[in-house]
């Protein structure tokens, strides 16, 4: 380089790409910003979606197809960036840049819905999604379905209203009409209450896993709400079906299905409680603990009563009540008139158990009395400290946040969890005997009540 020759100069910043102005995104863009009105078929709208969003069409649903264009309109009104479009129009950023900001939401919420992230969005134009494997959803906050069709039931609207919301929120949420429109509030949720064990493995979106050497299971309180705008109250319809909903067997070809009676089950973990009590370290904390736990599972498999036995490898969901329960909030004005329908918003509990035996190989010692070989080395073991090597393995899992607790103080950890993002369940009414119950009470006798309606008697508590 000559002296004084300045050097060339390198911009680091890319250039800024062309609007395409003839495009149906620019168009549209153009139509919010100035408030005006543009028509577009489904077709165009279909081909916006291919172009910009490099979408195969032949590769969706054939419902989801349809309901395409429908959803972008809706995803095109309700993008936030509107509300800045006053400072746009005076010039406070570039055009390229608040364009490309609109484009980028509607590649994300098209992207979010195909990828079948708001799965009860989907359930609201078909049956797609299996209650029992939904996607896991990256953040605290879940969406919340309306109008479930999983039943396909005909007095439910095909339309859905999804509330992406946290935890917290789910049971303080309440819905008003002012004219034509539907307003959505919240009101103060209930203080939290403190559960007990038994409560606590019976509480919804409560997943318990138990494993030691010999018995490992997963149980998780998988009850099913569906909720849904109403202007008439719910009506109640009495059902004898099996309270078993559905049975499957796991694919695993490293281990047997073998079914074992629940008398041998309870006479196992009778004799693994027993011994367990001969360590003198194990708080009495720890030890109610497990024995809570594992007389849950036992209930469980007496419940359920399939010929006395339970197999491994076999995950069973079944109810734990014969009538689901109701919550029904509305809002009502004293300056209501009796013709003037108020919106109401209705919860459809029906408490539910999903339970799987993984494993279980406890191996009878040979010896006069009734033993085990975990028992015996657990009884060899009265006077040690290293509790690690004889508690068993017990983890806590929300279902709802997708949260796991699994080190130190596992139920602690789920009980503060439960406190400080989730609301006190509200308390729910039966929709047979209309009784109101506290859903704390509730969980402790795993969701039964002395009602009329019951199809499945009350059974007696097992004990160990």
């Amino acid at each position: 380089m000559a002296d004084g020759q300045e050097p060339a100069s390198v911009s680091s910043t890319p250039p800024a790409e062309q609007i395409d102005q003839s495009s149906l995104a620019w168009k549209i863009f153009m139509a919010f910003v100035n408030d005006g009105e543009i028509a577009a078929t489904e077709e165009e709208l279909l081909a916006y979606a291919i172009k910009e969003f490099d979408i195969d069409l032949a590769k969706l649903p054939t419902f989801l197809v349809e309901s395409l264009p429908t959803i972008l309109v809706a995803f095109m009104n309700m993008w936030s960036g509107w509300h800045f479009k006053g400072e746009f129009l005076a010039g406070k950023f570039k055009t390229e840049h608040y364009f490309n900001r609109f484009k980028k939401f509607m590649a994300h919420k098209v992207r979010v819905t195909i990828n079948g992230q708001f799965n009860a969005a989907v359930k609201a134009v078909g049956d797609l999604q299996d209650f029992r494997y939904k996607s896991a959803m990256k953040s605290t906050g879940r969406p919340v379905g309306f109008n479930d069709r999983r039943h396909n039931n005909p007095e439910f609207s095909p339309y859905a209203i999804l509330i992406q919301c946290p935890p917290h929120m789910l049971n303080t949420i309440v819905f008003s009409n002012s004219g034509e429109d539907v307003i959505m509030k919240q009101h103060l949720g209930a203080s939290w209450r403190d559960l007990s064990t038994i409560q606590l493995v019976n509480w919804p979106h409560v997943e318990v896993s138990f494993r030691t050497q010999d018995l490992c299971f997963v149980r998780r309180q998988a009850t099913e709400f569906v909720r849904y705008l109403n202007f008439l109250p719910h009506e109640c319809r009495k059902t004898n079906h099996s309270i078993i909903e559905h049975v499957e067997t796991l694919r695993n070809y490293d281990r047997q299905k073998v079914c074992y009676t629940y008398r041998f089950l309870q006479e196992y973990i009778q004799e693994y409680v027993q011994a367990l009590k001969t360590i003198k370290d194990i708080t009495g904390g720890k030890l109610e603990e497990v024995l809570t736990i594992l007389t849950q599972f036992l209930e469980d498999v007496k419940f359920i009563n399939v010929n006395g036995s339970m197999a491994t490898n076999t995950v069973v969901l079944f109810r734990l009540s014969p009538m689901p329960f109701i919550r029904n909030k509305k809002l009502v004005k004293t300056t209501d008139k009796d013709e003037e329908a108020r919106v109401g918003y209705c919860e459809i509990i029906t408490p539910k158990i999903e339970l799987v035996m993984l494993y279980f190989r406890a191996q009878q010692k040979d010896v006069p009395y009734y033993s085990f070989e975990l028992t015996e080395k657990i009884r060899s073991s009265a006077n040690s400290s290293d509790l690690n090597n004889i508690l068993p393995y017990i983890a806590y899992k929300c279902t709802f946040c997708r949260v796991e607790f699994d080190t130190g103080n596992a139920k602690k950890s789920m009980m503060e969890h439960l406190k400080n993002q989730h609301k006190m369940e509200q308390h729910v009414r039966c929709t047979f005997c209309k009784k109101q119950f506290d859903v704390v009470n509730l969980a402790t006798y795993r969701w039964r009540h002395k009602c009329v309606s019951s199809t499945v008697p009350i059974l007696a508590k097992v004990t160990i």
